[in-house]
């Protein structure tokens, strides 16, 4: 009679629940990423700005061309500053699903102990029933020969 676990399906159910919080989590991981990397190009873009108002200060440039230099990094400020929040709020919601995905993945180790100590359970008996039938085997051959 081969091995069935009982609670097979809730073990299943346990890693599919584990499974998509794991998805989730990883989306997560990746939406910070990308935020992270808008922020350097922001930077990137705001240190230029500031390098190109400097050298239109430098060269002489009408005050209306100053104006745009000046809107345009406070444009990429207010952008950087709003991307900075929502990376905040992705930071404390990879915390929060974090706890989840670890609480899915104990009840799934449990279970998954569970399995593995009553396989462990029907293997020695199986072993035990085994030796008991050669055992018999042994001791009718024994008496056939007497």
């Amino acid at each position: 009679m081969p091995f069935i676990f009982s609670l097979a399906a809730v073990l299943q159910f346990r890693q599919n629940l584990e499974r998509q919080q794991y998805l989730a989590l990883e989306k997560i991981h990746q939406e910070i990423a990308h935020l992270e990397t808008q922020l350097v190009r922001i930077e990137e873009w705001r240190k230029a700005a500031a390098q190109q108002r400097e050298a239109d200060l430098k060269e002489g440039v009408p005050a209306m061309y100053l104006q745009g230099d000046f809107q345009q990094e406070l444009s990429l400020e207010q952008y950087r500053d709003i991307l900075q929040s929502k990376l905040r709020d992705l930071r404390t919601k990879r915390q929060q699903h974090l706890k989840i995905y670890e609480k899915a993945r104990q009840k799934r180790e449990v279970l998954e102990e569970l399995r593995t100590r009553k396989l462990a359970v029907y293997t020695r008996e199986q072993g035990k029933r085994e030796q008991s039938r050669i055992d018999d085997l042994f001791l009718a051959r024994r008496k056939r020969g007497e």
